[in-house]
């Protein structure tokens, strides 16, 4: 494992970039769709299951400290059905890469470049962040600093500039929504991106210290700011325009204007998306490349960040359209990532135990 340290404020914006990036732009429409004027409170719940799993993450690896969650499989379950685990765990990252990578596709074809083939978007995103990925994790941990910190300026100067279009009307029939039918038809999103965040447990031996308290508050902010983001979208566009709008935060930039000095922002909130989407795409690439250093004890990342580039971009191309990508996360991506935030974790928190009460039984009879 590499050397390398984050500082606690480091680790706090790499989490928040990570949760609320690209949320920010593909969440509030499907949310608005199904729960429409109280789509602001879905977040709120789904981050509270967050923090729960957080919380496991947290104190399975309070229990191994400086190991990632590769090698507490290991150390943990043995060393076949370990790497069974740790192949899995790595499998997951490597999908989850492969999500994001679509997703910054589908965005650029769908909105500015409708001409340009997937490939090429793929390609010239995952080279760059294979580039941050050999550097390591304090380079893209520095990146993240500084993009951020512009990040958060222009949100708040768009927002800030679209609050001419508000109405509260909008938010006339709030407080209907059926909660079971509500939670059951938006499960999506207590996997993406609350329960995605368990990459982070391959960053944990990183932060040298209050690691916990840095990682709970950055899910807070990333709850708060996806609820007001949420809020604000239907205050500006309404629920009919915004259920049907694949990036509502997209079509808000686009409208909004001053004069004729402040207008056409839609360029600038797409630089802003790109931006993010590198922050958490050099995250899941980073922990595909480190798990399998990590599993396979190869010292060198530079040609497995290259070799990932490939089956990374190929895979990318598995769904045919933004439809079916969006489709997929709603139907299936909950209960694919609960496997490996809860199930696992659950199970071996659970043989750390009963090897811990057989130990002590063993003491107790010897002595």
């Amino acid at each position: 494992m590499e050397k390398n340290s984050m500082t606690v404020w480091q680790f706090f914006v790499l989490t928040l970039s990570f949760l609320a990036g690209t949320s920010f732009f593909f969440v509030p429409g499907g949310l608005i769709a199904v729960a429409k004027q109280d789509a602001w409170m879905v977040p709120i719940w789904a981050g509270a299951v967050g923090i729960i799993a957080a919380l496991l993450w947290l104190k399975l690896a309070r229990q191994y400290p400086g190991m990632s969650i590769i090698q507490i499989c290991t150390k943990v379950a043995g060393k076949p059905i370990g790497s069974l685990l740790a192949i899995m765990y790595i499998s997951y990252f490597i999908q989850l890469t492969v999500f994001i990578t679509r997703n910054v596709g589908d965005f650029m074809k769908q909105t500015l470049m409708p001409i340009t083939p997937l490939t090429v978007f793929h390609l010239m995103f995952l080279i760059i962040t294979a580039y941050a990925v050999m550097k390591g994790i304090d380079t893209i941990a520095r990146s993240s600093e500084l993009l951020f910190i512009i990040m958060a300026l222009t949100f708040i100067l768009i927002f800030c500039m679209a609050l001419i279009e508000w109405d509260w009307n909008r938010f006339q029939g709030s407080f209907r929504l059926n909660i079971w039918e509500t939670v059951k038809e938006t499960r999506y999103i207590f996997g993406f991106p609350f329960l995605e965040s368990v990459v982070f447990l391959m960053l944990f031996p990183f932060v040298p210290s209050k690691v916990k308290r840095s990682f709970i508050l950055a899910i807070v902010a990333a709850i708060a700011m996806l609820s007001i983001t949420t809020f604000f979208t239907i205050g500006v566009l309404g629920v009919t325009r915004a259920s049907h709008d694949t990036y509502p935060l997209f079509v808000i930039a686009q409208e909004v204007h001053i004069g004729t000095f402040f207008e056409h922002l839609e360029s600038t909130v797409a630089l802003i998306l790109l931006a993010a989407i590198f922050i958490k795409l050099s995250i899941a690439y980073y922990c595909s490349v480190l798990g399998l250093c990590q599993l396979f004890r190869i010292t060198s990342r530079f040609w497995v960040t290259l070799a990932l580039i490939l089956l990374i971009s190929g895979l990318a191309l598995g769904y045919d359209n933004v439809v079916e990508n969006i489709e997929f996360s709603q139907r299936y991506d909950f209960e694919y990532t609960l496997l490996y935030s809860v199930f696992i974790p659950c199970l071996l928190l659970l043989v750390s135990w009963i090897r811990k009460g057989r130990g002590k039984r063993r003491e107790e009879s010897a002595s």
